[in-house]
Formats: structure tokens, sequence, C-alpha cells
């Protein structure tokens, strides 16, 4: 004899859409690397094509991101983006402990803000990721890699939580290098020297060329031509030509733009791709 089998109906509840944070997308680690800078480093600045994480485990650091400047002390860490110039610093007569952490990525998480605050168990958690990445490099071992960037993965979407833009170094200084900076991205299509960018700014030559030099550790008119150069991969990666590129970046010449990109990006633009 068959058992009835009741059946309770599931109340009908109203459909939503809850967004969930797209998880980051490791592709492969650059390197790791744990430092203590003397009080006096400086270093003069570069970008690159990989994402770039910067902790500092004691003392303080002015690190310049792109048109901001910041300083970031004890257990704060920042992460660059790729093709972002940057530059670091020792802060305040610190000799600061610093680790680093690079990768590329193909699919980051919006953040909420340029610094983060990790608790004390995903900082222990970072130094360990870091510490087994710097080995799994070391060793070429891609089991241990591909372990540590999953755990990497679910580190930034933890950490990301608490993102925000305190620690950001605002002087007539930093406020005048960021104004600059949005200047040559609103001027970037055009040809200009470094003459033509102190006119445009309002200010001697010479101030410009003190505030690069502060800021961002190069000359303006390399600072240019190095954005400009951002913008064309950019481009490229979007599906441009190289000769539209160089038009849009304001070189009549694609040859003489070709031979610039290459010095600057490290591979002709005609194979400029995203690793």
């Amino acid at each position: 004899m068959k058992k009835a089998i009741e059946y309770k109906k599931t109340e009908w509840e109203p459909l939503t859409d809850v967004p969930i944070p797209r998880c980051p997308d490791i592709l492969s680690f650059h390197f790791s690397l744990d430092r203590i800078f003397g009080e006096s480093y400086d270093y003069a600045g570069e970008m690159h094509p990989f994402y770039e994480i910067v902790y500092v485990l004691s003392g303080s650091v002015g690190v310049t991101a792109g048109e901001k400047v910041y300083v970031l002390n004890t257990g704060q860490c920042l992460m660059h983006t790729p093709n972002e110039f940057h530059r670091i610093r020792s802060e305040r007569g610190s000799e600061p402990h610093v680790l680093n952490l690079s990768f590329y990525a193909g699919e980051m998480p919006p953040m909420s803000g340029r610094i983060f605050e990790p608790s004390d168990i995903l900082r222990e958690e970072f130094l360990e990721i870091s510490l087994e990445v710097r080995d799994g490099l070391h060793n070429s071992d891609m089991d241990l890699l591909a372990t540590q960037r999953v755990r990497l993965e679910r580190w930034l979407l933890r950490a990301f939580r608490n993102g925000h833009e305190a620690g950001v170094k605002e002087t007539s200084g930093t406020i005048r290098y960021a104004e600059i900076v949005r200047l040559m991205q609103e001027h970037i299509a055009e040809n200009l020297q470094a003459g033509d960018i102190a006119r445009l700014s309002r200010m001697s030559l010479s101030k410009l060329k003190k505030i690069f030099t502060s800021y961002a550790g190069m000359g303006v008119s390399r600072y240019f031509t190095e954005m400009k150069m951002r913008r064309a991969a950019e481009l490229l990666r979007g599906g441009a030509r190289v000769g539209e590129a160089a038009a849009a970046l304001g070189y009549s010449d694609q040859n003489y733009f070709s031979t610039v990109f290459h010095r600057i990006m490290g591979v002709p633009p005609g194979k400029y791709k995203e690793p």
C-alpha cells in the first residue's frame, strides 16, 4: 500500500536580483618581494602591465599613484592598477618594511577605495600568501602557485570591503601636481612640450619641473610621453590599428610613434597585447 506524501506549498516571494561581487581572475604571479627601505629611500617611479599590492608592515611610505599622492602607515596597503605610473619613498624619517606582491589578472572587482587596512587575520594570511608565492616562483612550483592564486582571489574579495581614500596627501604641491596631470589627460591628443604645459598650467617652467621632480621623479615631458603610450596601449587593446592610435595621440609620423611606443612599453605596437 502506497503511503500518501504531503507536499507543503512554498509561499510566493517576489524575485530579487542580488548583485554578487565578481571574483578576481588572477592569471599568473610576477614577483613577491619583502624589503626594508632606508630612511632616505626614494624610487624614481615606473609603470608595468600588471597589478601590484604595496603592503606596509612597519613605518611609513609616500606613494605616488597616477595623479594622487598618498602616505601609507603601518598596516595599510594600496593596489596599483596595470600601466599606472607609481613611485614609492620612505616617509617621516622611518625605515619602512614593505611587501610587494604583483600579478596579472583578467578580471578584477571594483574597489571602494585605493587604501586598505586588513584585519589581523587578513594580515597574517597575506604574509603567508606572499611567502608561498615567493617559494613557488623560486622553485617553479605550479601546484603551489595555483593554490595561492585561489587564496589571493578570496583575500582580495574580503580586503576590498573596507577600501577608502584616506591617506591622500593634500598640500599645495600635491594639489598642483594632480591638476597638472589632469590637464595633461585633457590635452593628451596634442603635441605639447614642457613649456606649453607650463603655460596651460599658469606657472613658470621651473616651478613645473620642481613639482614633477618631487612627485613623479621624472621630467614633465617624459611623463606626458609615457601617459600617451599608456593611452595608446588601451586603444590597441580595444582593437585600434597602430595608425589610428598614433593619430589619436597627436603623432603624424607612425614610424616615430612606433619607436617611442617600443622604447617605453617594451614591445612594438603591432605586437602589443595584455599578458
